[in-house]
């Protein structure tokens, strides 16, 4: 087991940014999500009324006709009401369709929540490493104001040139360039995720906060598995080849007849009524039931082969999000095994080797150079590892560890 220890402290200014916090907050208030939940309570609000009769028809007539026949002098009063009443199987394919549909609507719901969260995650790591590189270039400026007090320490004494003063304020005039560019990219960093938290975009949010631990044990081919059971797109796409199942059997049965039931009373001396059961003939059926079947028939089909298409992008997002785990994992890997000690130990040498006037202060500045770029590399390595997480529990559809954490634990099989 690999244990990297990525968020090894705080950035403390402000209130600290809880990712957990951040999640519940996108799930409560981003539009997005909200929207997609509404769409599914609209679906859901849909099955009754697909499983429901058409409303009645009440008629009131005055028939002066009959009246004249039975010389009753009077126009007579008649009050009807009649029901239509579809095949009994039609009702409950239209049912079905729409249970599918409300599904279809749960799972798209699902996958907008995933979505976000996903981008929440992003936005959250690559703020927290922004403030970790503000940290660094602000290390590495009080190291150059120091370097550029002995150099012109030595250049007073007449142990040191003018041009190592020089080089030293050229350095720190780039570090304050940095860090200017810095704070851009955090306040863009931090308006995207105040949008997806359905904050102003100004809204000044506090430092991100260290976490807890993920340990991600999973091999590709469980990820696979885990994408093809849980991903909310697939199972979309899978309701959807039951809503077209249904839909496709629902066309089949409308060639069977639909129904009328009709009631008829004449308020006459014997207060007459009448009885009456009507059936549909589907004498079109060549030109419109046919090519319903037809229609539906070509739209399963192709419901099917986009289901096909969905589910190899999905495997192609969880390989490449789980290769972008693995090769970012190996590469922090490194720079906390190698290259960061190996640069510590450079610039200490370098320093000593200044002091006692064995190496120059180019080198030494090289030296630290060396250190500061692999220092921003690592957090570099470590947003990219985050972001591939993110984009890989979207992928599988399920959390590997439900929060942003401090340190990542890697288990191999």
């Amino acid at each position: 087991m690999f244990v990297f220890f990525l968020f090894d402290s705080v950035i403390t200014a402000a209130e600290e940014l809880d990712l957990k916090r951040a999640m519940n907050e996108a799930l409560e208030a981003n539009p997005e999500i909200l929207s997609a939940k509404r769409s599914y309570e609209a679906a859901n609000a849909r099955i009754w009324q697909a499983a429901s009769l058409t409303d009645p028809m009440f008629s009131v007539g005055y028939d002066k006709m009959t009246a004249d026949r039975m010389l009753t002098g009077e126009p007579m009063k008649t009050y009807e009401i009649s029901q239509d009443i579809p095949f009994p199987t039609k009702l409950f394919l239209r049912a079905k369709v729409a249970s599918k549909l409300a599904k279809m609507a749960y799972e798209n719901y699902q996958a907008k929540e995933k979505e976000i969260i996903s981008q929440v995650k992003s936005a959250y790591a690559e703020l927290f490493v922004i403030y970790r590189e503000i940290e660094v270039n602000k290390e590495d400026k009080s190291i150059l104001e120091q370097l550029s007090q002995s150099a012109v320490s030595r250049y007073k004494t007449g142990e040191g040139p003018q041009a190592d003063v020089l080089k030293a304020q050229v350095e720190l005039a780039s570090v304050d360039t940095e860090l200017v560019m810095l704070e851009q990219r955090r306040l863009t960093a931090q308006g995207r995720l105040n949008v997806l938290l359905n904050r102003d975009p100004q809204d000044e949010l506090g430092a991100p906060s260290a976490g807890e631990t993920i340990k991600f044990s999973q091999t590709l081919q469980d990820c696979y598995a885990l994408a093809k059971q849980n991903n909310p797109e697939l199972k979309a796409y899978r309701y959807a080849i039951d809503k077209g199942q249904a839909a496709y059997h629902l066309a089949q049965n409308e060639f069977l007849p639909d129904f009328r039931v009709t009631y008829k009373q004449m308020m006459n001396d014997e207060k007459s009524w009448a009885g009456m059961v009507g059936v549909t003939v589907p004498l079109w059926f060549f030109q419109k039931q046919a090519f319903g079947v037809k229609e539906m028939k070509s739209e399963l089909e192709m419901v099917k082969a986009e289901y096909a298409a969905k589910e190899k992008a999905v495997l192609f997002d969880v390989r490449d999000a789980y290769a972008r785990v693995e090769a970012n994992k190996k590469l922090i890997e490194l720079y906390e095994t190698s290259f960061l000690p190996q640069a510590e130990e450079t610039l200490e040498a370098s320093l000593k080797g200044y002091e006692s006037n064995q190496s120059d202060f180019l080198t030494l500045l090289d030296s630290r150079r060396m250190l500061i770029d692999f220092k921003l590399k690592h957090y570099n390595a470590i947003l990219e590892l985050k972001v591939a997480l993110a984009d890989l529990e979207r992928a599988i559809g399920t959390d590997l560890d439900g929060s942003q954490v401090k340190e990542v634990a890697y288990e191999k099989k």
